[in-house]
């Protein structure tokens, strides 16, 4: 026979579980809207676009608020020749302001040139400062056929093939696009160092590895790579990334991918940026880097 401690014992315990389960809200210390900025340009002679934003708290679930009010400019430094070396970016809509080239084949500049970005707003100005350095040498696109195997479903993927040049630092950004859509979510970021994932691994002047040339295919939900069918349009670009854009986008990618809430994940924190606030030189949100960029697509034949 059970005891009525025990009989009551078991009749509380989904009562205990229930109430366990109480959301807390922890103070998130966000003292006030603060400049982002989003200037990821490349040479490519088309329209190269920054974007700024503002902060917003930690809880605020909402599209970030647009910065209408500003004046943005890119120039190159080693010229002193403003009306010959500089950009102005135009405000078109939602924050985002806009270059466009003034005739066919212009661009930001070459590799190996160093490049100021300056925003004014108010009173306030910010300033940063970059290099464009060198891409990989991208040979094509290749689609291959792969038998069903643990996580993979059977079918055709693609595969970039690209060498990291010689010479070890040469940091990249791959982006895919498959039928003309970007492929953004957290586990489809692709970067490379030096044709590896990381610094360190002593690697040079070779093709890029298999884990980043398979990359390139489109995941779904799980983050299983998604087949190919006829038909399916895939174009892939390398932008050049300055070491500290690889840091900076290596801490992005950790931090979104970082919400198991288990007891090992790492603490919610902002990536450093290159962008400063001229007067008190303090680092603010955002980056600013000037890639060169190789291109590359294939149409899946039927």
């Amino acid at each position: 026979m059970k005891s009525p401690f025990r009989l009551l014992l078991l009749a509380l315990t989904p009562f205990f579980l229930f109430t366990c389960e109480d959301p807390v809200t922890l103070d998130s210390r966000f003292e006030g809207a603060e400049l982002v900025v989003e200037a990821w340009v490349n040479n490519i002679s088309e329209p190269q676009t920054i974007t700024l934003t503002e902060t917003q708290d930690y809880y605020d679930n909402r599209l970030p608020t647009p910065v209408t009010d500003a004046q943005v400019i890119i120039c190159q430094t080693e010229n002193q020749l403003p009306t010959a070396n500089c950009f102005v970016f135009d405000h078109q809509e939602s924050g985002k302001y806009v270059w466009t080239p003034a005739v066919a084949g212009q661009t930001l500049g070459e590799v190996g040139t160093e490049f100021g970005l300056g925003i004014q707003r108010g009173d306030q100005q910010y300033a940063a400062i970059t290099t464009m350095n060198r891409t990989a040498q991208l040979d094509s696109i290749s689609f291959q056929f792969e038998e069903e195997a643990l996580g993979l479903e059977e079918g055709l993927y693609a595969q970039l093939y690209a060498r990291d040049p010689a010479g070890q630092g040469d940091a990249y950004l791959i982006r895919s696009t498959i039928n003309d859509t970007l492929l953004i979510r957290p586990s489809e970021l692709n970067l490379a160092f030096d044709a590896t994932f990381s610094p360190g691994t002593n690697t040079d002047g070779i093709a890029f590895i298999f884990p980043i040339r398979f990359a390139i295919n489109k995941q779904d939900d799980d983050g299983s790579p998604i087949p190919l069918v006829a038909g399916d349009k895939v174009a892939v670009e390398i932008l050049s990334i300055s070491q500290e854009a690889y840091l900076f986008l290596r801490i992005v990618q950790e931090q979104v991918n970082n919400g198991q809430s288990g007891l090992f994940d790492l603490p919610v924190a902002n990536s450093p940026g290159n962008v400063f606030n001229v007067d008190t030189e303090e680092s603010i949100r955002g980056f600013f880097n000037v890639a060169a960029s190789a291109r590359a697509e294939r149409v899946v034949e039927e």
